[in-house]
């Protein structure tokens, strides 16, 4: 597989482009400390660029490229662009397609499409009413009709960094059989093995899915299989949002290992994780688990985010799942019918979340509730915390987004020490300005990347600077089978990131989350400046959407 590339330039052509053969070079990086991205030792050189590519690394070359631009970077660390491997910016790109956040943690290509959910593939009816809210509150009106004129809508627009896209097995079942349980017929799943191979022609680099969620929850392995047949026989690979992250995490592991092992497709377990006190240390087992699948012959990898929060939604977090089921109106209903309401309290009481730790971020009609937890809440209103929690999807019509403080520090150190898992934000590309900014967010949206190195990698030493390079760049660059990029090397595009590993620091929190990381100095895309000095060039919109070919 191999993944073409849709360009669009907005910005005037570089007036330091030489065009003698002998020495052409737009930029010359001087006094750099190269990461190579395969993990090496890093070593002092200069790194010279042409058009969209690296056409040398080694020692004084301003003196070979005198014509070209000097950017002098003494003692900077020099690295390919970062990749992030897990997003949802499919959600966000189309009013925000400079990607603030996104370049100024240094990342210059993100997956979109993850957890089964890709609005490049949302219909018309009912059962994308959430997905086409999150679009169309920004006046995007969601009328593309397939993946393919959706990522020619993104490329249309120009965009700060690359994307890719997966193909979304929710949004998928949604079109073949709406919210309807069960398994699907042979007229459904032919209908939905049809739109999958649809969106891998139209350029996905793969299948994801989303198994906690409705109505991923309702698929089974045999579907699974059947859909990623689809995707590997084009050449992708499988990502997965496992069916539960806590009490049954080996279990739902074992799960999506069976769809690798039984169809031969390269798999990818997403944002790994154990959720809840009594499931810390269970990831012990299933990397356990993992490393014996790989033993065996899968191909399987996985991501991280650094921090001890998950963000999800409210419903997801609180509500059992016969509950969750249903449109938006089905849902409300439930949650405010005297009967169903009783015993959805009742269920949530037998096992309640730890209330102070669940934190509002997105409550669209009621903002005063962002960022206070579900315990600070319904102490304001003189109300049990599950009858608060009810009162507030019903409101909001099912959809709030929180975060949930479940996971353990410890847990994060022991994945991250793992040389198969990469760094995935699982974030959506945003702005402190304008609607974006109006809903809290989880500050790895603006941090992820910038936290790994400061944190993990300076501070605490969990894993070296340049694995941690590695885990960013060309890891996931081999996973998505990208031949040009995620290696500083010669002929490789230009996707560059430098950054000070004595300054690069996270300066998102979850009471500030829109705030840009610091530390990164330069990020280029494709060869043209994206961020330069510390400061966003919005004028350059170099991005590029790459679509398996």
């Amino acid at each position: 597989m191999r993944l073409s590339v849709d360009f669009r330039f907005d910005a005037m052509l570089s007036s330091f482009m030489l065009t003698t053969e002998t020495q052409r070079a737009d930029y010359v990086f001087v006094g750099g400390v190269v990461y190579d991205g395969l993990g090496g030792e890093p070593v002092l050189a200069d790194l010279a660029v042409a058009s969209d590519k690296i056409v040398a690394i080694g020692p004084s070359l301003e003196r070979e490229f005198p014509g070209a631009l000097v950017v002098n970077v003494p003692g900077l660390c020099v690295a390919p662009g970062f990749i992030d491997i897990h997003t949802h910016s499919d959600m966000t790109i189309l009013v925000n397609p400079a990607m603030e956040s996104t370049i100024h943690q240094g990342v210059t290509t993100e997956v979109m499409g993850n957890c089964g959910i890709s609005i490049g593939l949302v219909g018309e009816g009912d059962a994308f009413v959430h997905e086409r809210r999150w679009v169309e509150r920004a006046g995007v009106a969601a009328d593309w009709g397939s993946l393919g004129s959706f990522l020619d809508r993104v490329s249309s627009l120009g965009i700060a960094a690359n994307v890719a896209s997966l193909a979304g097995h929710g949004t998928i079942r949604k079109s073949a059989m709406g919210l309807a349980q069960g398994r699907p017929s042979a007229s459904e799943l032919s209908a939905m093995k049809n739109i999958l191979a649809g969106a891998m022609d139209d350029g996905a680099v793969g299948l994801s899915s989303g198994l906690e969620y409705i109505p991923g929850w309702y698929a089974d392995v045999d579907e699974m299989c059947a859909l990623a047949q689809v995707a590997r026989d084009a050449g992708g690979f499988y990502a997965s949002h496992i069916r539960n992250e806590g009490d049954t995490l080996c279990e739902s592991v074992d799960e999506c290992l069976a769809v690798g092992e039984r169809t031969g497709i390269p798999v990818q377990l997403s944002h790994h994780k154990a959720e809840g006190a009594k499931n810390w240390g269970k990831v012990r087992l299933t990397l356990a688990r993992i490393a014996q699948a790989r033993e065996s012959g899968l191909d399987v990898l996985g991501d991280l985010y650094p921090y001890t929060a998950y963000m999800t939604g409210l419903s997801t977090i609180v509500l059992p799942q016969w509950a969750a089921a249903g449109s938006p109106e089905e849902i409300t209903a439930r949650l405010t019918a005297p009967e169903t309401r009783a015993r959805v309290l009742a269920e949530i009481d037998d096992d309640p979340p730890h209330w102070e730790s669940v934190i509002v971020v997105s409550a669209r009609e009621r903002r005063e509730t962002q960022g206070l937890s579900i315990l600070k809440i319904a102490q304001m209103e003189g109300r049990s915390p599950s009858e608060t929690a009810l009162n507030l999807l019903a409101d909001e019509h099912g959809w709030i987004g929180a975060v949930y403080f479940a996971i353990d520090e410890a847990d994060v150190e022991f994945v991250l020490r793992d040389p198969h898992i990469m760094i995935g934000s699982d974030g959506a590309t945003a702005s402190p300005a304008g609607i974006l900014g109006e809903d809290r967010s989880h500050p790895r949206t603006y941090g992820t990347f910038p936290r790994v190195l400061s944190l993990y990698v300076r501070d605490k030493g969990v894993i070296s600077l340049q694995e941690a390079i590695r885990r960013m760049t060309s890891l996931p660059a081999s996973r998505l089978r990208l031949e040009d990029r995620g290696v500083l090397r010669e002929g490789m595009k230009a996707d560059i990131t430098i950054f000070d590993a004595g300054k690069v620091h996270d300066d998102a929190t979850f009471d500030e989350p829109h705030r840009f990381a610091s530390g990164i100095e330069h990020v280029l895309v494709n060869g043209r400046f994206a961020l330069r000095d510390g400061e966003l060039q919005a004028h350059t919109r170099a991005g590029a959407v790459l679509r398996r070919a």
